[in-house]
Protein backbone atom coordinates (compact mmCIF):
# COMPACT_ATOMS: atom_id res chain seq x y z
CA UNK A 1 0.00 0.00 0.00
CA UNK A 2 1.59 3.39 -1.04
CA UNK A 3 1.83 5.81 1.83
CA UNK A 4 1.50 10.14 2.34
CA UNK A 5 5.20 10.69 2.37
CA UNK A 6 4.88 14.15 2.67
CA UNK A 7 2.11 17.21 3.22
CA UNK A 8 2.94 20.81 1.90
CA UNK A 9 0.54 23.79 1.86
CA UNK A 10 1.25 26.90 0.75
CA UNK A 11 -1.40 30.10 1.10
CA UNK A 12 -0.38 33.21 -1.77
CA UNK A 13 0.57 36.67 -0.05
CA UNK A 14 -0.95 39.00 -3.06
CA UNK A 15 -0.07 42.65 -1.94
CA UNK A 16 -3.18 44.10 -1.56
CA UNK A 17 -3.02 47.29 -4.32
CA UNK A 18 -2.71 44.59 -6.81
CA UNK A 19 -4.42 45.00 -10.52
CA UNK A 20 -5.38 41.71 -12.32
CA UNK A 21 -5.32 41.71 -15.94
CA UNK A 22 -8.58 40.48 -16.96
CA UNK A 23 -9.26 41.52 -20.90
CA UNK A 24 -6.77 42.27 -23.36
CA UNK A 25 -7.54 43.46 -27.32
CA UNK A 26 -5.23 44.54 -29.58
CA UNK A 27 -4.51 45.55 -33.20
CA UNK A 28 -1.22 45.40 -34.47
CA UNK A 29 1.32 45.66 -37.51
CA UNK A 30 1.25 42.80 -40.14
CA UNK A 31 -2.59 41.70 -39.23
CA UNK A 32 -2.17 40.72 -35.90
CA UNK A 33 -5.61 41.24 -34.40
CA UNK A 34 -4.95 39.03 -30.91
CA UNK A 35 -2.60 38.37 -28.42
CA UNK A 36 -2.00 34.96 -29.66
CA UNK A 37 -1.30 36.24 -33.39
CA UNK A 38 1.15 38.40 -31.41
CA UNK A 39 2.70 36.05 -29.54
CA UNK A 40 3.67 33.23 -32.57
CA UNK A 41 4.91 36.25 -34.87
CA UNK A 42 7.51 37.10 -32.14
CA UNK A 43 8.41 33.32 -31.54
CA UNK A 44 8.06 33.24 -35.46
CA UNK A 45 10.65 36.19 -35.07
CA UNK A 46 8.44 37.97 -37.33
CA UNK A 47 9.37 41.66 -38.57
CA UNK A 48 6.36 43.48 -39.50
CA UNK A 49 7.97 46.34 -40.83
CA UNK A 50 6.97 47.04 -44.38
CA UNK A 51 6.56 50.63 -46.85
CA UNK A 52 3.88 53.17 -46.53
CA UNK A 53 0.46 52.06 -47.87
CA UNK A 54 -0.54 54.14 -50.84
CA UNK A 55 -3.79 54.74 -48.90
CA UNK A 56 -1.59 57.15 -46.72
CA UNK A 57 0.25 59.28 -48.39
CA UNK A 58 2.60 59.16 -51.98
CA UNK A 59 6.25 58.16 -50.44
CA UNK A 60 7.10 59.47 -53.34
CA UNK A 61 6.67 63.03 -52.94
CA UNK A 62 7.59 63.00 -49.44
CA UNK A 63 10.60 60.86 -49.01
CA UNK A 64 14.15 61.64 -49.95
CA UNK A 65 16.78 59.22 -48.34
CA UNK A 66 19.60 61.75 -49.22
CA UNK A 67 17.96 63.92 -47.04
CA UNK A 68 18.87 66.96 -49.43
CA UNK A 69 15.20 68.61 -49.51
CA UNK A 70 13.55 70.13 -46.55
CA UNK A 71 9.83 68.92 -45.76
CA UNK A 72 10.76 65.38 -46.60
CA UNK A 73 11.24 62.39 -45.12
CA UNK A 74 14.71 59.84 -44.94
CA UNK A 75 11.98 56.98 -45.44
CA UNK A 76 8.93 55.52 -45.96
CA UNK A 77 9.22 52.49 -43.85
CA UNK A 78 6.81 51.76 -40.98
CA UNK A 79 4.46 49.54 -39.31
CA UNK A 80 1.35 49.95 -40.52
CA UNK A 81 -2.82 48.28 -39.23
CA UNK A 82 -5.03 46.70 -41.93
CA UNK A 83 -8.08 48.42 -43.02
CA UNK A 84 -8.34 51.04 -40.41
CA UNK A 85 -10.96 52.53 -42.51
CA UNK A 86 -13.37 49.41 -42.18
CA UNK A 87 -16.12 50.47 -38.99
CA UNK A 88 -19.35 48.73 -38.18
CA UNK A 89 -20.88 52.23 -37.25
CA UNK A 90 -24.24 50.41 -36.65
CA UNK A 91 -23.08 48.11 -33.44
CA UNK A 92 -21.80 51.42 -31.64
CA UNK A 93 -25.10 53.39 -32.46
CA UNK A 94 -23.50 55.56 -34.29
CA UNK A 95 -24.37 57.57 -37.91
CA UNK A 96 -22.97 57.01 -40.99
CA UNK A 97 -22.21 60.41 -41.01
CA UNK A 98 -20.62 61.15 -37.64
CA UNK A 99 -18.36 58.07 -38.65
CA UNK A 100 -16.97 59.65 -41.25
CA UNK A 101 -15.76 62.21 -39.04
CA UNK A 102 -14.34 60.33 -36.75
CA UNK A 103 -10.02 59.50 -36.03
CA UNK A 104 -9.66 56.23 -36.47
CA UNK A 105 -7.91 55.93 -33.36
CA UNK A 106 -11.57 56.59 -32.04
CA UNK A 107 -12.85 54.15 -33.61
CA UNK A 108 -10.24 51.67 -33.14
CA UNK A 109 -10.51 51.97 -29.18
CA UNK A 110 -14.27 51.56 -29.21
CA UNK A 111 -13.30 47.85 -31.24
CA UNK A 112 -10.95 46.84 -28.87
CA UNK A 113 -12.56 48.32 -25.88
CA UNK A 114 -15.17 45.47 -26.47
CA UNK A 115 -13.04 42.67 -27.64
CA UNK A 116 -11.65 43.66 -24.17
CA UNK A 117 -14.55 42.91 -22.24
CA UNK A 118 -15.45 40.01 -24.25
CA UNK A 119 -11.99 38.25 -23.64
CA UNK A 120 -12.77 39.31 -19.50
CA UNK A 121 -16.32 37.70 -19.79
CA UNK A 122 -18.04 40.44 -19.26
CA UNK A 123 -21.33 41.59 -20.78
CA UNK A 124 -21.40 45.14 -22.86
CA UNK A 125 -23.59 46.71 -19.45
CA UNK A 126 -22.13 44.76 -16.89
CA UNK A 127 -20.59 48.28 -15.01
CA UNK A 128 -23.03 50.34 -16.97
CA UNK A 129 -23.80 53.46 -14.19
CA UNK A 130 -20.83 52.58 -12.17
CA UNK A 131 -17.42 54.41 -11.61
CA UNK A 132 -15.48 52.05 -13.92
CA UNK A 133 -12.40 54.13 -15.24
CA UNK A 134 -11.20 54.98 -19.42
CA UNK A 135 -7.76 55.78 -19.39
CA UNK A 136 -6.00 56.09 -22.89
CA UNK A 137 -2.92 57.37 -24.06
CA UNK A 138 -3.22 58.98 -27.38
CA UNK A 139 -0.41 61.84 -29.53
CA UNK A 140 -1.46 61.43 -32.96
CA UNK A 141 -3.14 64.78 -34.66
CA UNK A 142 -2.76 63.23 -37.92
CA UNK A 143 -6.72 63.01 -39.01
CA UNK A 144 -7.18 66.76 -38.11
CA UNK A 145 -4.76 67.89 -39.52
CA UNK A 146 -5.51 66.07 -42.90
CA UNK A 147 -9.77 67.78 -42.14
CA UNK A 148 -8.01 71.08 -42.24
CA UNK A 149 -6.89 71.36 -45.49
CA UNK A 150 -10.63 70.19 -46.39
CA UNK A 151 -12.54 73.65 -44.52
CA UNK A 152 -15.37 73.10 -46.71
CA UNK A 153 -16.18 69.90 -45.29
CA UNK A 154 -16.62 70.88 -41.71
CA UNK A 155 -19.88 70.06 -40.08
CA UNK A 156 -21.74 69.24 -36.57
CA UNK A 157 -19.27 65.90 -35.95
CA UNK A 158 -15.94 67.85 -37.16
CA UNK A 159 -14.84 68.79 -33.47
CA UNK A 160 -16.03 65.55 -31.76
CA UNK A 161 -14.40 63.76 -34.05
CA UNK A 162 -11.18 65.04 -33.92
CA UNK A 163 -10.82 65.36 -30.03
CA UNK A 164 -8.05 63.50 -28.04
CA UNK A 165 -10.34 63.82 -25.53
CA UNK A 166 -13.12 61.94 -26.95
CA UNK A 167 -10.64 58.81 -27.66
CA UNK A 168 -11.87 58.18 -23.82
CA UNK A 169 -14.76 59.72 -23.44
CA UNK A 170 -16.26 57.71 -26.74
CA UNK A 171 -15.87 54.75 -24.55
CA UNK A 172 -16.98 55.86 -21.06
CA UNK A 173 -20.61 56.76 -23.13
CA UNK A 174 -20.89 53.80 -25.13
CA UNK A 175 -20.69 51.37 -21.99
CA UNK A 176 -22.05 54.08 -19.51
CA UNK A 177 -19.37 54.44 -17.33
CA UNK A 178 -19.59 57.30 -14.68
CA UNK A 179 -15.97 57.41 -13.59
CA UNK A 180 -13.04 59.22 -14.77
CA UNK A 181 -12.45 59.60 -18.89
CA UNK A 182 -9.25 60.67 -19.43
CA UNK A 183 -7.06 60.85 -22.84
CA UNK A 184 -3.23 60.76 -21.47
CA UNK A 185 -0.61 62.77 -23.81
CA UNK A 186 3.29 62.04 -22.61
CA UNK A 187 4.23 61.26 -26.09
CA UNK A 188 5.43 57.81 -26.86
CA UNK A 189 4.97 57.01 -22.58
CA UNK A 190 1.34 57.94 -23.08
CA UNK A 191 0.16 54.75 -23.55
CA UNK A 192 1.69 52.99 -20.09
CA UNK A 193 1.35 56.96 -18.13
CA UNK A 194 -2.43 56.12 -18.74
CA UNK A 195 -2.23 52.37 -17.11
CA UNK A 196 -0.47 54.01 -14.19
CA UNK A 197 -3.34 56.34 -13.51
CA UNK A 198 -5.26 53.20 -14.51
CA UNK A 199 -3.78 51.31 -11.66
CA UNK A 200 -3.96 54.65 -9.31
CA UNK A 201 -7.64 55.02 -10.15
CA UNK A 202 -8.32 51.10 -9.04
CA UNK A 203 -6.22 51.86 -5.50
CA UNK A 204 -8.01 54.36 -4.58
CA UNK A 205 -10.66 52.11 -4.31
CA UNK A 206 -12.67 54.34 -7.19
CA UNK A 207 -15.55 51.68 -9.14
CA UNK A 208 -15.04 48.49 -10.27
CA UNK A 209 -13.10 48.27 -13.00
CA UNK A 210 -10.75 50.33 -15.11
CA UNK A 211 -10.17 50.49 -19.20
CA UNK A 212 -6.50 51.52 -19.84
CA UNK A 213 -5.27 51.60 -23.79
CA UNK A 214 -3.49 53.88 -26.55
CA UNK A 215 -3.65 54.13 -30.31
CA UNK A 216 -1.43 55.66 -32.92
CA UNK A 217 -2.10 55.74 -36.91
CA UNK A 218 0.08 57.52 -39.50
CA UNK A 219 -2.40 59.57 -42.12
CA UNK A 220 -0.27 61.90 -43.60
CA UNK A 221 3.46 62.45 -44.04
CA UNK A 222 4.01 65.53 -41.87
CA UNK A 223 4.93 63.56 -38.37
CA UNK A 224 7.61 61.43 -41.10
CA UNK A 225 9.26 64.65 -41.79
CA UNK A 226 9.16 66.27 -38.89
CA UNK A 227 11.27 62.96 -37.09
CA UNK A 228 13.50 63.03 -39.10
CA UNK A 229 14.39 66.58 -39.40
CA UNK A 230 14.85 65.86 -35.78
CA UNK A 231 17.44 62.76 -36.54
CA UNK A 232 15.19 60.63 -35.03
CA UNK A 233 13.96 58.26 -37.42
CA UNK A 234 15.83 54.95 -38.98
CA UNK A 235 16.91 56.27 -42.51
CA UNK A 236 17.94 52.08 -43.01
CA UNK A 237 14.11 51.66 -41.94
CA UNK A 238 14.69 49.01 -38.97
CA UNK A 239 14.51 49.56 -35.11
CA UNK A 240 17.74 48.13 -34.20
CA UNK A 241 17.58 47.83 -30.14
CA UNK A 242 20.83 47.51 -28.30
CA UNK A 243 22.58 47.06 -31.47
CA UNK A 244 25.72 48.68 -32.64
CA UNK A 245 24.14 49.44 -36.09
CA UNK A 246 21.17 51.31 -34.30
CA UNK A 247 20.46 54.49 -36.29
CA UNK A 248 17.02 55.23 -35.26
CA UNK A 249 13.70 54.35 -34.90
CA UNK A 250 10.41 53.32 -37.27
CA UNK A 251 7.34 55.06 -36.78
CA UNK A 252 4.41 52.23 -35.99
CA UNK A 253 0.62 51.96 -36.09
CA UNK A 254 -1.58 50.15 -33.42
CA UNK A 255 -4.47 50.08 -31.03
CA UNK A 256 -4.42 47.98 -27.46
CA UNK A 257 -6.52 48.08 -24.78
CA UNK A 258 -6.71 46.26 -21.01
CA UNK A 259 -9.50 45.69 -18.77
CA UNK A 260 -8.53 45.92 -14.63
CA UNK A 261 -9.73 45.29 -11.78
CA UNK A 262 -8.45 45.30 -7.97
CA UNK A 263 -6.71 41.48 -7.78
CA UNK A 264 -8.97 40.69 -5.05
CA UNK A 265 -11.96 41.76 -6.72
CA UNK A 266 -11.29 39.17 -9.76
CA UNK A 267 -9.98 36.44 -7.58
CA UNK A 268 -13.63 36.77 -5.99
CA UNK A 269 -15.87 36.77 -9.18
CA UNK A 270 -13.66 33.96 -10.49
CA UNK A 271 -12.24 36.40 -13.83
CA UNK A 272 -9.69 35.49 -16.07
CA UNK A 273 -6.50 37.03 -15.32
CA UNK A 274 -3.90 37.31 -17.61
CA UNK A 275 -1.57 38.58 -14.97
CA UNK A 276 -1.32 41.01 -12.67
CA UNK A 277 0.71 44.73 -11.98
CA UNK A 278 2.10 44.91 -8.86
CA UNK A 279 3.75 48.31 -9.03
CA UNK A 280 3.49 51.84 -11.49
CA UNK A 281 5.38 54.75 -11.72
CA UNK A 282 5.93 57.68 -13.88
CA UNK A 283 8.40 60.55 -13.57
CA UNK A 284 9.96 63.52 -15.63
CA UNK A 285 14.06 64.09 -16.52
CA UNK A 286 12.89 67.67 -15.57
CA UNK A 287 16.17 69.82 -17.04
CA UNK A 288 17.84 68.07 -19.45
CA UNK A 289 20.73 69.21 -22.31
CA UNK A 290 18.18 69.34 -24.76
CA UNK A 291 14.09 68.89 -24.39
CA UNK A 292 14.25 65.57 -26.04
CA UNK A 293 17.38 64.61 -24.58
CA UNK A 294 17.00 61.53 -21.87
CA UNK A 295 17.66 61.60 -17.92
CA UNK A 296 19.64 58.57 -16.72
CA UNK A 297 19.48 60.03 -13.45
CA UNK A 298 15.52 60.24 -13.37
CA UNK A 299 14.84 56.96 -15.23
CA UNK A 300 16.90 55.31 -12.80
CA UNK A 301 15.46 56.89 -9.67
CA UNK A 302 12.07 55.95 -11.41
CA UNK A 303 12.88 52.30 -11.34
CA UNK A 304 14.36 52.23 -7.77
CA UNK A 305 11.60 54.05 -6.64
CA UNK A 306 9.07 51.48 -8.10
CA UNK A 307 10.96 48.54 -7.13
CA UNK A 308 11.61 49.46 -3.47
CA UNK A 309 8.45 50.78 -2.99
CA UNK A 310 6.99 47.23 -3.72
CA UNK A 311 9.21 45.48 -2.17
CA UNK A 312 10.85 43.93 -4.87
CA UNK A 313 14.49 42.61 -5.36
CA UNK A 314 16.05 42.41 -8.39
CA UNK A 315 16.63 39.21 -8.51
CA UNK A 316 13.09 38.08 -8.77
CA UNK A 317 12.93 40.05 -12.61
CA UNK A 318 13.11 37.37 -15.01
CA UNK A 319 12.75 39.51 -18.13
CA UNK A 320 12.67 43.73 -18.90
CA UNK A 321 10.78 45.06 -21.65
CA UNK A 322 12.70 47.80 -22.32
CA UNK A 323 11.37 50.83 -23.80
CA UNK A 324 14.72 50.14 -26.63
CA UNK A 325 13.90 52.21 -29.87
CA UNK A 326 17.22 52.01 -31.29
CA UNK A 327 18.05 55.39 -31.15
CA UNK A 328 21.45 56.31 -30.18
CA UNK A 329 21.00 58.86 -28.01
CA UNK A 330 18.35 56.53 -26.06
CA UNK A 331 19.24 53.17 -25.71
CA UNK A 332 22.68 53.78 -23.99
CA UNK A 333 21.12 56.36 -21.08
CA UNK A 334 18.28 53.74 -20.32
CA UNK A 335 20.53 50.26 -20.36
CA UNK A 336 22.84 52.65 -18.08
CA UNK A 337 19.86 53.12 -16.21
CA UNK A 338 18.66 49.91 -15.66
CA UNK A 339 21.97 48.79 -14.84
CA UNK A 340 22.64 51.39 -12.02
CA UNK A 341 19.03 50.52 -10.31
CA UNK A 342 18.59 46.90 -11.06
CA UNK A 343 21.15 44.71 -13.17
CA UNK A 344 24.09 45.37 -11.25
CA UNK A 345 22.78 44.72 -8.31
CA UNK A 346 21.64 40.93 -9.06
CA UNK A 347 23.49 38.31 -7.33
CA UNK A 348 21.72 35.29 -10.12
CA UNK A 349 22.92 36.96 -13.34
CA UNK A 350 22.66 39.16 -15.89
CA UNK A 351 18.96 40.98 -16.21
CA UNK A 352 17.42 39.41 -19.93
CA UNK A 353 16.26 42.64 -21.57
CA UNK A 354 14.51 42.80 -25.04
CA UNK A 355 12.45 45.39 -27.59
CA UNK A 356 9.44 44.23 -29.16
CA UNK A 357 9.82 47.27 -31.50
CA UNK A 358 12.43 45.20 -33.50
CA UNK A 359 9.45 43.62 -34.37
CA UNK A 360 6.54 45.73 -34.50
CA UNK A 361 8.50 49.39 -34.94
CA UNK A 362 8.11 51.82 -32.61
CA UNK A 363 3.99 52.82 -32.30
CA UNK A 364 4.65 55.92 -30.37
CA UNK A 365 1.79 56.73 -27.91
CA UNK A 366 0.46 53.04 -27.82
CA UNK A 367 4.33 51.32 -27.59
CA UNK A 368 3.56 51.20 -23.58
CA UNK A 369 0.47 48.65 -24.65
CA UNK A 370 2.72 46.59 -26.81
CA UNK A 371 5.52 46.29 -24.60
CA UNK A 372 2.85 45.24 -21.72
CA UNK A 373 1.35 42.78 -24.03
CA UNK A 374 4.75 41.23 -24.88
CA UNK A 375 5.79 40.91 -20.99
CA UNK A 376 2.13 39.75 -19.93
CA UNK A 377 2.57 36.94 -22.66
CA UNK A 378 6.07 36.28 -22.00
CA UNK A 379 5.30 35.53 -18.36
CA UNK A 380 2.05 33.61 -19.80
CA UNK A 381 4.32 31.03 -21.86
CA UNK A 382 7.48 31.27 -19.83
CA UNK A 383 9.65 32.00 -22.03
CA UNK A 384 11.61 34.82 -23.97
CA UNK A 385 11.23 35.82 -27.89
CA UNK A 386 14.22 36.81 -29.87
CA UNK A 387 14.65 40.37 -30.06
CA UNK A 388 15.54 40.96 -33.99
CA UNK A 389 18.15 43.47 -35.27
CA UNK A 390 20.41 43.66 -31.42
CA UNK A 391 23.82 41.91 -33.25
CA UNK A 392 26.04 43.06 -33.45
CA UNK A 393 25.82 44.30 -29.74
CA UNK A 394 26.19 48.20 -29.26
CA UNK A 395 30.00 48.69 -28.20
CA UNK A 396 29.61 51.90 -26.05
CA UNK A 397 27.21 49.98 -23.53
CA UNK A 398 29.01 47.63 -21.13
CA UNK A 399 26.72 45.15 -20.82
CA UNK A 400 28.71 42.97 -18.45
CA UNK A 401 28.97 45.64 -16.09
CA UNK A 402 25.38 46.47 -15.75
CA UNK A 403 24.27 43.41 -15.69
CA UNK A 404 22.66 43.00 -18.69
CA UNK A 405 21.74 40.43 -21.79
CA UNK A 406 20.12 41.33 -24.79
CA UNK A 407 18.02 38.62 -25.75
CA UNK A 408 19.17 38.24 -29.36
CA UNK A 409 18.02 34.29 -29.15
CA UNK A 410 14.42 32.93 -27.51
CA UNK A 411 15.07 31.75 -23.76
CA UNK A 412 12.70 29.86 -21.31
CA UNK A 413 12.44 32.33 -18.36
CA UNK A 414 14.79 31.00 -15.29
CA UNK A 415 12.90 29.87 -12.49
CA UNK A 416 11.93 31.77 -9.93
CA UNK A 417 9.09 31.43 -6.98
CA UNK A 418 7.86 34.81 -7.05
CA UNK A 419 8.96 35.88 -10.85
CA UNK A 420 8.35 39.33 -11.72
CA UNK A 421 8.54 41.04 -15.38
CA UNK A 422 9.37 44.95 -16.26
CA UNK A 423 8.08 47.44 -18.80
CA UNK A 424 9.57 50.81 -19.33
CA UNK A 425 8.17 53.67 -21.76
CA UNK A 426 9.76 56.82 -22.29
CA UNK A 427 8.49 60.11 -23.93
CA UNK A 428 10.71 62.63 -25.98
CA UNK A 429 9.75 65.12 -23.52
CA UNK A 430 10.87 63.11 -20.60
CA UNK A 431 7.57 61.63 -19.41
CA UNK A 432 8.62 58.32 -18.01
CA UNK A 433 7.05 55.54 -16.92
CA UNK A 434 7.67 51.70 -15.67
CA UNK A 435 5.18 48.74 -14.28
CA UNK A 436 6.03 45.52 -13.01
CA UNK A 437 4.17 42.46 -13.91
CA UNK A 438 3.69 38.96 -12.07
CA UNK A 439 1.98 35.77 -13.11
CA UNK A 440 -1.54 34.71 -11.99
CA UNK A 441 -1.34 34.52 -8.69
CA UNK A 442 -1.69 30.55 -8.37
CA UNK A 443 1.66 29.78 -9.94
CA UNK A 444 3.52 31.57 -6.96
CA UNK A 445 1.89 29.20 -4.34
CA UNK A 446 1.92 26.63 -6.35
CA UNK A 447 5.40 26.20 -7.12
CA UNK A 448 6.02 26.73 -3.26
CA UNK A 449 4.00 24.18 -2.22
CA UNK A 450 5.76 21.82 -4.85
CA UNK A 451 8.91 22.46 -3.69
CA UNK A 452 8.25 22.09 -0.14
CA UNK A 453 6.55 18.61 -0.38
CA UNK A 454 9.41 17.07 -2.58
CA UNK A 455 11.99 18.90 0.05
CA UNK A 456 10.22 17.98 3.18
CA UNK A 457 9.59 14.42 1.61
CA UNK A 458 13.61 13.33 0.58
CA UNK A 459 12.67 13.12 -3.03
CA UNK A 460 14.23 14.98 -6.06
CA UNK A 461 12.44 15.84 -8.60
CA UNK A 462 13.58 13.34 -10.62
CA UNK A 463 11.95 10.79 -9.13
CA UNK A 464 8.66 12.19 -9.43
CA UNK A 465 6.97 9.04 -12.25
CA UNK A 466 3.65 10.45 -11.99
CA UNK A 467 1.35 13.99 -11.37
CA UNK A 468 -2.72 13.69 -10.95
CA UNK A 469 -2.90 17.44 -11.54
CA UNK A 470 -5.48 19.99 -10.15
CA UNK A 471 -6.98 20.48 -13.65
CA UNK A 472 -10.00 22.16 -13.58
CA UNK A 473 -10.69 23.23 -16.96
CA UNK A 474 -10.49 26.88 -17.06
CA UNK A 475 -7.29 27.42 -19.06
CA UNK A 476 -5.72 30.44 -17.62
CA UNK A 477 -5.65 28.10 -13.90
CA UNK A 478 -4.63 24.93 -15.96
CA UNK A 479 -1.98 27.12 -17.96
CA UNK A 480 -0.20 27.61 -14.58
CA UNK A 481 -0.53 24.92 -12.78
CA UNK A 482 0.97 22.90 -16.41
CA UNK A 483 3.88 25.34 -16.09
CA UNK A 484 4.67 24.63 -12.57
CA UNK A 485 4.75 21.47 -13.87
CA UNK A 486 7.01 21.62 -16.52
CA UNK A 487 9.56 24.32 -14.80
CA UNK A 488 9.68 22.07 -11.48
CA UNK A 489 9.76 18.70 -13.35
CA UNK A 490 11.49 19.07 -16.18
CA UNK A 491 11.91 15.16 -16.94
CA UNK A 492 8.26 14.60 -18.01
CA UNK A 493 6.55 13.21 -15.43
CA UNK A 494 3.29 11.40 -16.43
CA UNK A 495 0.06 13.80 -16.17
CA UNK A 496 -3.18 13.04 -15.52
CA UNK A 497 -6.67 14.96 -13.81
CA UNK A 498 -8.96 13.25 -12.62
CA UNK A 499 -11.92 16.17 -12.80
CA UNK A 500 -12.10 15.43 -16.32
CA UNK A 501 -13.67 12.46 -15.52
CA UNK A 502 -15.57 12.92 -11.80
CA UNK A 503 -16.06 16.68 -12.22
CA UNK A 504 -14.92 19.08 -9.61
CA UNK A 505 -15.94 18.10 -6.15
CA UNK A 506 -14.96 21.34 -4.96
CA UNK A 507 -13.98 20.22 -0.85
CA UNK A 508 -13.97 16.87 -1.41
CA UNK A 509 -11.83 17.08 -4.67
CA UNK A 510 -8.15 16.55 -2.81
CA UNK A 511 -9.58 13.49 -1.20
CA UNK A 512 -10.70 12.26 -4.28
CA UNK A 513 -7.44 13.32 -5.95
CA UNK A 514 -5.64 11.63 -3.56
CA UNK A 515 -7.62 8.52 -3.62
CA UNK A 516 -7.03 8.02 -7.53
CA UNK A 517 -3.32 8.74 -7.07
CA UNK A 518 -3.26 6.41 -4.46
CA UNK A 519 -4.97 3.43 -6.67
CA UNK A 520 -2.57 5.07 -9.16
CA UNK A 521 0.71 3.56 -7.48
CA UNK A 522 -0.88 0.89 -6.26
CA UNK A 523 -1.51 -0.73 -9.26
CA UNK A 524 0.65 0.81 -11.75
CA UNK A 525 -2.34 1.77 -14.20
CA UNK A 526 -2.68 5.52 -14.79
CA UNK A 527 -6.06 6.91 -15.72
CA UNK A 528 -6.38 8.64 -18.22
CA UNK A 529 -7.31 12.80 -18.71
CA UNK A 530 -10.91 12.95 -20.15
CA UNK A 531 -12.05 14.88 -22.98
CA UNK A 532 -8.83 16.60 -23.92
CA UNK A 533 -8.28 16.37 -27.84
CA UNK A 534 -5.79 18.28 -27.62
CA UNK A 535 -2.63 19.43 -25.42
CA UNK A 536 -2.57 23.45 -25.06
CA UNK A 537 0.10 24.48 -27.54
CA UNK A 538 1.96 26.19 -24.97
CA UNK A 539 2.65 23.06 -22.88
CA UNK A 540 4.35 20.07 -24.00
CA UNK A 541 3.22 18.05 -20.93
CA UNK A 542 3.28 14.17 -21.12
CA UNK A 543 -0.68 13.70 -20.52
CA UNK A 544 -2.24 10.70 -20.60
CA UNK A 545 -4.61 10.67 -23.07
CA UNK A 546 -7.08 7.54 -25.31
CA UNK A 547 -6.64 5.12 -22.64
CA UNK A 548 -5.40 4.02 -19.41
CA UNK A 549 -1.13 3.49 -19.20
CA UNK A 550 -0.23 0.82 -17.75
CA UNK A 551 3.09 2.31 -15.82
CA UNK A 552 5.54 1.72 -12.78
CA UNK A 553 4.68 4.43 -10.38
CA UNK A 554 7.06 4.51 -7.36
CA UNK A 555 6.33 8.30 -6.61
CA UNK A 556 3.60 10.48 -6.92
CA UNK A 557 2.50 13.89 -6.59
CA UNK A 558 -1.41 14.63 -6.19
CA UNK A 559 -1.96 18.27 -6.63
CA UNK A 560 -5.19 20.89 -4.97
CA UNK A 561 -4.79 24.11 -5.56
CA UNK A 562 -7.78 26.09 -4.01
CA UNK A 563 -9.81 29.66 -4.59
CA UNK A 564 -8.19 32.23 -2.96
CA UNK A 565 -4.68 30.62 -2.96
CA UNK A 566 -4.76 27.87 -0.79
CA UNK A 567 -2.48 24.97 -2.23
CA UNK A 568 -1.80 21.41 -1.28
CA UNK A 569 0.39 18.76 -2.80
CA UNK A 570 0.75 15.26 -1.44
CA UNK A 571 3.77 13.31 -2.20
CA UNK A 572 2.75 9.12 -2.01
CA UNK A 573 5.53 6.42 -2.96
CA UNK A 574 5.40 2.62 -2.78
CA UNK A 575 5.81 1.17 0.68
CA UNK A 576 8.91 -0.50 1.78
Amino acid sequence: MPVIQHVARHRDASAPDAVAVVGMACRFPGGIGTPGDLWKALCEGADLVSEVPPDRFDSGLFVDPRRKRPGRSCTSAGGFLHGIELFDAGYFGIAPREAARMDPQQRLLLETAVEALDDAGMPRDAWAGTDTGVFIGVSSRDFGELQTARPDTIDAYTMTGLASSVTANRISHFFDWHGESIAVDTACSSALTALHRACSHLRAGAGPAALAGGANVLLNPFGYAGFSAASMLSPTGRCRPFSAAADGFVRAEGAAVVVLRRLADALADGDPVHGVILATGANSDGRTRGLALPRREAQQALLESVYAGAGIDPDDLVYFEAHGTGTPAGDPVECEALGRALGSRRRTGALPIGSVKSNLGHLEAASGMAGLFKALLVLRHGSVPPTLHAEPLHPGIDFDRWGLRPTVRGERLADRDRPVVGVNSFGFGGANAHAVLAPHPEGAGARRALRLALADAGVSAGEVDHVNAHGTGTPPNDLVEGRVIEALLPHGPSVTATKGVLGHTLGAAGAVEAAVTVLTVQHGLVPPVANLERLDPALSLDAVRGGPRKQRVDVALSNSFGFGGHNTVLVFRTAG
